[in-house]
C-alpha cells in the first residue's frame, strides 16, 4: 500500500480552501499567541464553528498586515502538502481592512500570485458570504471581478435558497467575464438543493455537494454537465455532515462519473491536508488507489 509520502509528493489541486482559515493550527497559534480551547475538535455543525470563528479567529485579524499573514500561512502550508494548484478563496470582507481601497486589495492578491509563482500556482477566488453586507458586495464585487485578478467566485453561507436571487446579477457578470462560478451547497442540504443551485447560477463547480449522493438522478445530472464537486471529507466528518469517513459518499460520486477533487476547506479547523485525506480514504477502504489517482489528476 502506498504511504502518505506518495500522496504528498504527487502534484495536486486544493480547489476548496478558505485562505483566512487555511493554515495548520500550529501555524496560527505561533502567529496569534492565543490558543483556542480543546482544538482542533469535532464540532456540532456550522453554528459551533462560527462561534469559534467569532470568538477566536476573526477578532485576531485587525490590519492589512494580519490579512497578509493569514493568507501567507495558508499558502505555505499548502506548499508543504505538495499542492501545485491552489484555488484559494479570499473573502470580500477583507476589503474592510483596506478601507474599501480596491487597488490596494488587488495589489495584495496579485503579489501573492507572483511571489509564489515558482512554488505553486495560485488562482485567486473571490469569496462572497451570504451574511456579509450586501450593499458592500454590490459595490465591491464588480470592481474586483473586472480587474482580471480573480479566476473564480464562490458563494457561501447558509445552504438555503432564500436570498440567492440577490446574487444572480453577480453570477451573470462572472459568466460574461469568463470567471468560474461556484457555490457552497450540499454539505448539509439535499440533492434537490444541489441541482437547484447549479441550475439557478449555472454553476461550473459545487463546493461540497455530497448531498447529491442521495439521488442518483442528481448524480447523473452533475456528471452529464461535468459539474465538479470539490469535497472535503474531513470537514464533513468533523462538522457532523457524515457519521464517519467510512460513510462518506465520495465513492458513489466518483462511480457515477462526477468530477471530484478533495479540498481542505479550513485546515485550521479540520487538520487534514489534501494528501492526508486521500491517504485516509484509501487506508479505510472508502476508495481504491485507482480512485485516488483520479482525484489527484482532477484539476491538474
Amino acid at each position: 500500500m502506498r504511504d502518505i509520502e506518495y500522496y504528498r509528493t504527487r502534484p495536486k489541486i486544493d480547489a476548496h480552501n478558505h485562505l483566512n482559515l487555511g493554515m495548520r493550527y500550529a501555524s496560527f497559534l505561533s502567529w496569534s499567541g492565543k490558543p483556542i480551547p480543546n482544538f482542533p475538535r469535532k464540532m456540532n455543525g456550522l453554528d459551533e464553528m462560527h462561534d469559534v470563528i467569532g470568538k477566536y479567529t476573526r477578532p485576531r485579524c485587525h490590519t492589512q498586515e494580519d490579512v497578509v499573514a493569514l493568507i501567507d500561512m495558508s499558502v505555505k502550508d499548502a506548499i508543504a502538502d505538495g499542492v501545485t494548484v491552489l484555488e484559494g478563496s479570499i473573502d470580500i470582507g477583507f476589503m474592510v481592512h483596506y478601507q474599501g481601497n480596491s487597488d490596494a486589495f488587488l495589489k495584495m492578491v496579485s503579489n501573492f500570485v507572483s511571489s509564489y509563482s515558482k512554488k505553486i500556482r495560485i488562482k485567486p477566488e473571490l469569496g462572497l458570504g451570504k451574511t456579509f453586507d450586501k450593499a458592500k458586495i454590490t459595490q465591491w464585487a464588480p470592481i474586483l471581478m473586472e480587474s482580471g485578478v480573480f479566476t473564480s467566485i464562490d458563494l457561501y453561507g447558509p445552504e438555503i435558497e432564500d436570498g440567492i436571487e440577490d446574487f444572480k446579477e453577480i453570477f451573470k457578470l462572472a459568466e460574461r467575464l469568463g470567471i468560474k462560478k461556484r457555490a457552497h451547497v450540499g454539505e448539509f442540504s439535499d440533492a434537490r438543493s444541489v441541482r437547484r443551485f447549479v441550475e439557478f447560477f449555472d454553476l461550473h463547480e459545487v463546493q461540497h455537494g455530497i448531498g447529491a449522493a442521495g439521488d442518483e438522478s442528481v448524480l447523473r445530472f452533475l456528471a452529464d454537465r461535468k459539474v465538479r464537486c470539490n469535497v472535503c471529507p474531513q470537514s464533513n466528518y468533523m462538522l457532523g455532515a457524515v457519521k464517519s469517513l467510512e460513510a462518506h459518499p465520495i465513492k458513489a460520486m466518483l462511480d457515477a462519473g462526477v468530477p471530484v477533487t478533495v479540498g481542505t476547506d479550513d485546515l485550521l479547523f479540520f487538520n487534514r491536508s489534501v494528501a492526508e485525506q486521500i491517504f485516509d480514504l484509501v487506508s479505510l477502504g472508502v476508495i481504491t488507489e485507482t480512485d485516488a489517482d483520479k482525484l489527484l489528476a482532477e484539476g491538474i
